[in-house]
C-alpha cells in the first residue's frame, strides 16, 4: 500500500497548503470534506481484512473505493454527469478486468498497479470528460472488475474468494490520482493558449497600421 498512502500523503499536503483545494471544489468536494475523505482512505490502509461466508474482503482496496464511488455518484447524478459516468465506468471495468485475467497472472503486483492505475486513470480522463465522472468511475469500476476476476477464477481454477488488495487499493489511487492531474494539466496548458491568445488580440488592437500609413504616403 507505499504507492497508494505516499500519493495520499502527498495530496494532503497539498490540501493543507491550500494548493488543492481548488481541484476539490471543482467537482463539488468541499475543503472540510476534501480532508476527511483523504483521511479516511488512509486510515482504511491500516484496517486488517475480514471474512465472511468464507469470503475475504479487504477493506482499503474493496469496501472503501465503493463508499467513494456512491458518492461520487450521488455527486454526479445531482450535476446530470450519470450518462456520461455510466459509460465511462463500462470501459473503465472492461480494461481492469482484461488486465486482472490477461496480465496479473504473469506479472508482479507492482506491474499490475501501474499498468490498472496508469491506464485506468487515462480511460477515465479520456471518456470521462469530467473528473467527477472520472472519480465516480474509477472508485466503482475497479472493484467490479475486482469482483468479475474472482468469480472467473473461482469457478474456473477454483481459486478462493478474495476481494481487493493492497496492490488494489494502490492502483485505485493512483488511477484516480493520475486522472485529476491529467485534467489538471490539460486545463493548465489551455488557460495558458488562451491568456496568450488574449495578449495577442490585445496587441493585434493595438497596432493600428493607418496610423503609420501616412508617414509613407508623404
Amino acid at each position: 500500500m507505499i504507492i497508494g498512502l505516499v500519493l495520499l500523503g502527498l495530496v494532503a499536503v497539498l490540501l493543507f497548503f491550500g494548493v488543492a483545494e481548488r481541484v476539490f471544489k471543482s467537482f463539488g468536494v468541499t475543503y472540510w470534506l476534501a480532508f476527511v475523505m483523504v483521511g479516511v482512505l488512509i486510515g482504511c490502509a491500516f484496517i486488517p481484512s475480514f471474512e465472511i461466508f468464507g469470503a475475504k474482503f479487504n477493506v482499503a482496496g474493496f469496501i472503501a473505493p465503493i463508499v467513494f464511488a456512491v458518492i461520487f455518484f450521488v455527486l454526479c447524478v445531482r450535476s446530470r454527469e450519470i450518462g456520461r459516468t455510466a459509460v465511462t465506468l463500462i470501459a473503465v471495468v472492461a480494461l481492469a478486468v482484461a488486465v486482472r485475467l490477461l496480465i496479473d497472472p504473469i506479472v508482479t503486483d507492482i506491474v499490475t498497479v501501474i499498468i490498472v492505475g496508469f491506464l485506468c486513470g487515462a480511460v477515465g480522463f479520456l471518456v470521462g470528460k469530467t473528473k467527477l465522472a472520472s472519480l465516480a468511475a474509477v472508485f466503482a469500476g475497479i472493484p467490479i472488475a475486482e469482483v468479475v476476476s474472482m468469480l472467473v477464477g473461482k469457478y474456473v481454477s477454483g481459486e478462493p474468494l478474495v476481494f481487493g488488495s493492497a496492490a488494489m487499493f494502490d492502483a485505485t489511487i493512483l488511477a484516480a490520482v493520475f486522472s485529476v492531474a491529467l485534467f489538471e494539466a490539460v486545463g493548465a496548458i489551455k488557460r495558458t493558449m488562451n491568456a496568450r491568445r488574449r495578449v495577442n488580440a490585445e496587441t493585434a488592437r493595438e497596432f493600428d497600421p493607418d496610423e503609420y500609413k501616412k508617414y509613407f504616403d508623404e
